[in-house]
């Protein structure tokens, strides 16, 4: 999978991105756009249904939404998240540092999601989104904390005038290169777990290396049915769902591994929460209108994101993160303002950044550097539904403060309230 330049904007977004390893040279294959749907179900909507023998569901007994204690420390958590100077200290000038982390679609993915949160006046000033994935940066190769992929997060880092102490959320999206060259299709949920182990090791170096991180966001894969090299295809893309879910589910149940409450001994990892659910099946609508196209992935492949691609994924992010209940407080300018949408994809328009909001300071790193190479911006935007605000110590007299309203604890996931061109490509895709 190839490289992305990475992007740097005011929010810190601590994103662990997937990566995928590079495949061994071959020619080019197109996608197979014959692909459209596999017949699996959404994990979203699976519920107390079954794949093979496993419950559905993103979090424990087939629901979407974390177990009420999860929740309530993921809450005190995401009160706590403040500006911090670079040595970790509470500062009204310091900077949130969102981290993603991952392979070759997860920085092609996040450094889209740069250019639209960077183009967004409702994201707080305070929070800088750095890009750490990298292109051929698997989950197994990332498990080592000596991997020299920790070494460029770094420097990445430094570039945009960040420190390992100011990261306090990550976004981690990975898979594993060519599973099925280890692993039979019909095998899972064998591929399946060894990632979760993959990905249990990466959550426990990435707090060893940023301590201060305090909540992680995970992601499995999109739709990988029109993939036409076993780089990593269906069924694994689907099934790497259920490997984000163990890990939580794992930590969850109180497997010491993962402690991330120092009441209960050493802590070995951060809080971990699923982020925006990216898979759907193809053509075939998700509840909330979610489709893939074949034109949502690059012609030679099939499993590399396109721009239009990049901008859903961006799209589901710039959404989850303006609206879950455990980030509104620290990414938004103003926690009880009503979220605007998400703009409609746009392949002529060009990003640009906004003023500050009313009454806030203009910050150096208040615009987006753009990768050559990401996907333009989109422009037009839509009413959208309203949500509660999390009370934080980031909403302060930057913001200008606006009624609140209801909680939504699944908006965030996609929907056309938010996401109107989810509902624009599922129109789409009955019209053909």
């Amino acid at each position: 999978m190839r490289s992305v330049i990475w992007l740097v904007a005011p929010v810190v977004l601590l994103g662990v991105a997937a990566g995928l390893a590079a495949a061994p040279p071959r020619p080019a294959a197109a996608a197979n756009c014959a692909g459209t749907a596999t017949g699996r179900v959404p994990l979203t909507e699976l519920g107390a249904g079954a794949y093979k023998g496993h419950a559905g569901g993103l979090y424990p007994a087939g629901a979407d939404t974390p177990p009420a204690g999860h929740l309530a420390a993921a809450l005190a958590r995401a009160a706590a998240v403040v500006p911090l100077d670079t040595a970790g200290a509470p500062a009204a000038d310091g900077r949130v540092t969102v981290l993603s982390l991952g392979m070759s679609n997860a920085t092609q993915e996040f450094s889209r999601f740069v250019q639209l949160a960077g183009a967004d006046p409702q994201k707080h000033p305070r929070v800088l989104l750095v890009d750490g994935a990298q292109g051929g940066q698997t989950a197994s190769v990332i498990r080592d904390p000596n991997a020299n992929f920790w070494t460029v997060v770094d420097q990445r880092l430094a570039r945009a005038g960040s420190s390992a102490a100011q990261v306090q959320v990550i976004w981690l999206k990975e898979a594993n290169a060519q599973p099925g060259s280890r692993f039979p299709a019909d095998a899972f949920p064998a591929a399946a777990k060894a990632l979760q182990d993959d990905l249990a090791a990466v959550v426990r170096v990435a707090h060893a290396r940023f301590p201060n991180a305090k909540l992680l966001y995970l992601a499995s894969r999109t739709y990988a049915g029109y993939a036409s090299t076993a780089l990593n295809p269906e069924p694994f893309a689907y099934e790497s769902g259920f490997s984000v879910k163990w890990l939580i589910e794992q930590q969850v149940d109180g497997d010491p591994a993962l402690n991330f409450d120092p009441a209960r001994g050493a802590v070995r990892a951060p809080l971990l929460l699923w982020g925006p659910y990216l898979w759907g099946d193809g053509l075939t609508p998700r509840a909330d209108g979610l489709v893939w196209r074949c034109e949502d992935f690059t012609a030679n492949d099939g499993t590399h994101p396109s721009p239009s691609g990049r901008h859903k994924v961006a799209g589901l992010l710039l959404a989850f993160f303006k609206s879950d209940p455990t980030a509104r407080g620290w990414f938004m300018a103003d926690p009880a303002a009503t979220p605007a949408a998400v703009p409609t994809f746009d392949p002529g328009s060009v990003p640009t950044a906004p003023s500050p909001p009313t009454g806030t300071a203009a910050s150096p790193t208040t615009s987006a550097t753009v990768s050559a190479t990401t996907a333009a911006t989109a422009t037009t935007t839509a009413p959208v539904a309203t949500h509660a605000a999390t009370p934080s110590p980031m909403a302060s007299a930057e913001a200008t403060p606006t009624p609140a309203a209801t909680v939504c604890m699944d908006c965030g996931r996609g929907g056309p309230a938010y996401l109107p061109w989810l509902g624009r490509d599922a129109a789409i895709e009955a019209a053909r």
